[in-house]
């Protein structure tokens, strides 16, 4: 856990790290492979929700805020340990996708707080 609050800028940098992780990770993966597709639109799809995120507004010092932020910390931590082991694809694509569910989450509030 944190010893700090995670800002929005933390979170569209935590982001930003796992998409230069998928890019890492795809370079190393023939054009072709369903891996490699899969990874495509991964790394579409979070740079799409780091865009909205980048222009989305928060009350940072809310329980919920504090709580999701840290929960998307703590998966893309969890992804930056499994995307280069081959092995562990199947947990990378299931981190990704909670990753992505927490930025939804954290959207949805943002949008409620308007």
């Amino acid at each position: 856990m944190p010893e700090q609050n995670l800002s929005k800028p933390d979170l569209i940098h935590i982001i930003g790290d796992v998409i230069t992780k998928i890019d890492v990770a795809r370079g190393s993966l023939p054009k072709e492979s369903p891996e490699r597709k899969e990874l495509d639109s991964w790394r579409l799809r979070l740079d799409a929700k780091q865009q909205v995120l980048t222009d989305a507004a928060f009350d940072e010092g809310t329980a919920a805020y504090q709580s999701v932020s840290i929960n998307i910390d703590g998966i893309a931590k969890g992804i930056k340990n499994t995307i280069e082991d081959v092995n562990k694809t199947q947990q990378t694509f299931e981190d990704l996708a909670r990753l992505a569910s927490a930025v939804d989450e954290l959207l949805a509030s943002a949008a409620k707080a308007v």
